[in-house]
């Protein structure tokens, strides 16, 4: 017996020597193998986005060279105006989210149980199964001279006429951006929110102190990473995404998404270069002065 012992240790012993050092090696890669990702897919292109950028352009395609007439091409035409109008619009789709979407997080942390929390603010991630063109797409039925907000409008007699101010504007261009990109003030607001203790609301209500005090002076300091978080992420989705001003928005509807596929469809690749260039240094600048101001990595940081 104590043969068959030492004999099964001896045999164990090899293949758990062979087991080990596999492992061991493996191990490291599971965190390597994201940031190899993030350096391939993410930081390289970013870079030769910035390069390709100041390329000459050729009638197909684009040389090696140095040229900033892609900058100057964007900051010297209607296109910087069509962008800084974008730039507006976005900052009023981030406020109308703000005033949806934030007392929606703070209503799911201060009356939701906990542990159903986290299974209501996943219904947010509903709209998020269906193709966003045809999400976008079925909003014209509904946004349109004769569709469903006009009619209903005439029918209970608030209207005369038809509101045409709502499809192929910037008006409908925002309620586009509100649609598609509330759920992440909701997200962002709601993570914010589980930083604050659930017994805060119950001394404000022991001290009596009014919603509106409540909300100025305890939660919007306590959330506000999470608000800008969620705002950088509406802001730059309103200046990126093209398929909204191409379905909703009018002629003079134009945010900077739609100007890069514009360039692309030309054969401007420099120029479609430099305006992807000009935004992820937008991107980079708020999330910098949101850091500065707010420090985002509170958004995950529990209170002590």
């Amino acid at each position: 017996m104590a043969e068959l012992s030492s004999s099964s240790a001896g045999g164990l012993a090899p293949a758990s020597r062979t087991r080990t050092p596999w492992r061991e090696r493996l191990a490291p890669w599971a965190f390597r193998a994201p940031l190899i990702f993030m350096v391939l897919f993410f930081a390289i292109p970013m870079a030769a986005t910035v390069v390709f950028s100041v390329f000459e352009r050729t009638m197909f395609w684009m040389e090696p060279g140095f040229t900033l007439f892609s900058y100057e091409n964007f900051f010297f035409s209607a296109r910087l105006t069509n962008f800084l109008n974008s730039m507006k619009y976005s900052l009023i789709s981030v406020a109308i989210c703000f005033v949806f979407g934030f007392p929606i997080a703070v209503f799911v942390r201060k009356s939701i149980p906990q542990v159903a929390q986290h299974r209501v603010v996943l219904l947010f991630i509903l709209p998020f199964m269906v193709s966003e063109i045809i999400r976008v797409f079925a909003l014209r039925p509904v946004l349109q001279r004769n569709g469903l907000v006009n009619t209903t409008l005439m029918d209970l007699g608030i209207i005369d006429e038809p509101i045409t101010a709502l499809l192929y504007t910037h008006t409908g261009v925002v309620i586009g951006e509100v649609l598609s990109f509330l759920p992440f003030i909701v997200f962002s607001g709601f993570l914010a929110m589980e930083a604050v203790p659930k017994f805060i609301f119950e001394v404000c209500d022991d001290l009596g102190v009014g919603p509106w005090r409540r909300f100025k002076d305890v939660i919007l300091p306590l959330a506000a990473p999470g608000i800008f978080a969620g705002s950088v992420f509406i802001f730059v989705n309103g200046l990126g995404v093209a398929l909204l001003p191409n379905i909703l928005g009018g002629a003079g509807a134009v945010n900077a998404g739609l100007i890069a596929t514009q360039a692309i469809t030309a054969l401007d690749f420099p120029l479609a270069m430099a305006v992807s260039a000009i935004m992820m240094a937008t991107l980079m600048t708020l999330l910098w002065i949101g850091h500065k101001l707010f420090d985002l990595t509170k958004i995950l940081t529990p209170l002590s």
